[in-house]
């Protein structure tokens, strides 16, 4: 390969087109990020420019102004060079840098475009040299343009050179695509700058122009044919950038592509364009952290076809090592990864009105994707038979929430459920359901044991839930009893809003209208009763609005605003069964009806359900 630093002036002078191939991703640089960052970098050598310029005493000392001046490096670029029919345009493939030069040629158009409203006519005539090809060299009026994105940003990128064109009818940009708001922001900085002093804009706008043509720089590397494109790319992008590992998974699939004798564009416009949409690279919780969404995804699929546990900051490496172990084509992993991305998204926006969507909106409040993997595996299998699949899924449920609610580790469920897939796997597709409940079953170790409904009894009735499990968990608790109590089922969705609140029943600060029995020493009356108020058995749910008109009351004025105006069961139950009196006996006493009730919702591994 060959690198050089070019100014603007080298890279676009000259008649040639930059091409982003088609598999690469769209434009995503943000004002606070990028656009800021490079307008106040500009400025820092357009303002020495001026001032050197202001120095100088004649025409000559202004002259050389221009190399006294520090010039601002821009990053590199890699190309690859294309070959072109006779008496066309000379054409680059943008490996790497499509980001910089498309912003790039966006300022260009926003200067020119703030030099038309100014009225200085030669520094726009000095812009356009840099933005458009001969015309005697295009066949297309696009091929003008020097650099030309892929098709999700080419209208948006067309609009905004347009402006720039004497020869369009464009005068204004109406849209909200990020190319737009680009060209808005570099056009404002520009005209606000041009004007902000004594110095008339001309003179701004001959230091713009000087600066964009002489005093920008650029590593341009152009590589030969025995160059390693791909390698050269991971090089540049794979410490700590703004691409994705998803990014570099894609890059690296369509030169494999490549390789492989296949179109990469018809590749990725069959299999990949879906996640070029920016609601793939939106981020969704993993754990304790956020990540885009795409990435997430992959992470699992790896995980799926890997059958080990793949870390999301590891993702490109484990894709690199998952490429050297099989023998899929290309062609093939694309096929895959696209077929069950579909199946991803069905999973991660669930229909609550079926059993599957019930279990992934449980399983989001749970805030657990360790069993991902298997999931997409089990919903990925067609011949699986319904029963057996909604068998599977309410076993895994009732495995992660007795867990939950008997306050067990989480620690190991990657290694568990990654073993569980191992498993189904090798298990016919009839019997998926009946494996996943045999696998659970058997686990016996205090990080992946299932609890019976005697471990679920003694730890709802005995151990404090307040603030040990957090809010959303605990209203998914009372929902599913909810659910058992009416006894409809799986067809008729009921789902607690954000608008119920976790209520103690007596009071945190019981002390105002809650005596103490008399019947054991103070201290240590005092003592149980603090243990009794955060336990489950002393915990309901009630609307935002009743919870704080109650919250310290006596039992009796609770338990008439609670009977007036609930219009749950579980509430009923309660009010109804406990009506005389509320203490720490009939704490422990509704903690083993909840806990009976759970049991009913979950099946432990000694029930007969299974």
């Amino acid at each position: 390969m060959k690198a050089d630093t070019l100014d603007l002036k080298d890279i676009f002078r000259k008649d040639t087109r930059y091409v982003v191939p088609r598999f690469q991703r769209p434009y995503v640089w943000s004002e606070e990020e990028h656009w800021q960052l490079l307008w106040e970098d500009l400025r820092l050598v357009v303002d020495e420019l001026m001032e050197r310029r202001a120095e100088a005493s004649d025409r000559f000392e202004r002259d050389e102004a221009q190399l006294e001046t520090s010039p601002h490096f821009l990053g590199a670029i890699v190309l690859d060079q294309q070959s072109n029919p006779t008496r066309k345009l000379e054409t680059r493939e943008i490996i790497d840098g499509q980001q910089r030069l498309i912003t790039l040629q966006v300022l260009l158009s926003a200067a020119h475009k703030a030099s038309i409203d100014l009225d200085h006519g030669e520094s726009a005539s000095m812009l356009e040299k840099l933005m458009y090809n001969d015309k005697d060299l295009t066949s297309t009026e696009t091929d003008r343009l020097k650099v030309w994105p892929i098709e999700a940003d080419q209208d948006a990128f067309t609009d905004v050179m347009a402006l720039s064109d004497p020869e369009s009818e464009v005068s204004e940009l109406d849209g909200d695509e990020n190319l737009h708001e680009c060209f808005r922001y570099f056009r404002e900085q520009i005209r606000d700058w041009a004007e902000e002093d004594d110095q008339p804009p001309e003179e701004h706008l001959d230091a713009l122009v000087t600066t964009l043509w002489h005093l920008l720089r650029i590593v341009v590397i152009d590589l030969e044919s025995n160059d390693d494109a791909q390698v050269i790319f991971e090089t540049l992008n794979a410490r700590g950038t703004p691409l994705l590992a998803a990014d570099l998974i894609k890059n690296y699939l369509f030169r494999e592509a490549t390789i492989e004798q296949n179109d990469p564009g018809e590749l990725h416009d069959e299999y990949w364009k879906q996640f070029d949409q920016d609601e793939w690279r939106e981020e969704v919780s993993q754990g304790r952290l956020d990540r885009p969404k795409i990435d997430v995804f992959i992470m699992h699929w790896l995980t799926m076809q890997m059958g080990q546990q793949v870390r999301a900051k590891k993702l490109f490496p484990a894709f690199r090592k998952f490429l050297d172990r099989t023998d899929l084509s290309t062609e093939e992993i694309l096929q895959n990864i696209d077929y069950y991305s579909s199946i991803y998204e069905d999973i991660s926006e669930p229909d609550r009105d079926t059993r599957e969507g019930v279990f992934f909106h449980r399983l989001d409040v749970l805030d657990t994707t360790t069993p991902y993997p298997v999931l997409l595996w089990i919903f990925g299998q067609q011949d699986i038979p319904p029963a057996q699949r909604v068998k599977a899924i309410e076993a895994i449920e009732s495995w992660l929430m007795r867990r939950m609610l008997c306050r067990l580790t989480s620690k190991n469920y990657n290694k568990i459920f990654i073993d569980l897939l191992e498993e189904l796997k090798r298990s016919d597709d009839d019997r998926v359901g009946d494996k996943v409940v045999e696998f659970l079953h058997d686990k016996e170790g205090e990080s992946d044991y299932w609890p019976t409904d005697d471990d679920l009894m003694n730890t709802m009735m005995e151990r404090q839930y307040w603030a040990r499990v957090n809010q959303r968990r605990l209203k998914m608790v009372f929902s599913a009893i909810e659910r058992e109590l009416r006894d409809t089922g799986y067809s008729e969705t009921l789902e607690f809003t954000q608008d119920l609140e976790i209520e103690h029943i007596l009071p945190q600060e019981w002390s105002h209208h809650w005596e103490l029995p008399g019947e054991k020493p103070r201290e240590v009356e005092r003592i149980e009763r603090d243990e009794a108020k955060n336990k489950i058995g002393n915990l309901t749910i009630l609307t935002d609005k009743l919870n704080p008109s109650v919250s310290n009351a006596a039992w009796d004025v609770k338990r008439e605003a609670i009977e007036e105006h609930t219009v749950l069961r579980v509430n009923r139950y309660l009010v109804t069964n406990w009506s005389d009196e509320w203490n720490e006996n009939t704490i422990a006493e509704r903690g083993k009806w909840l806990a009976e009730k759970a049991s009913e919702v979950w099946a432990g591994p000694k029930s007969s359900y299974w």
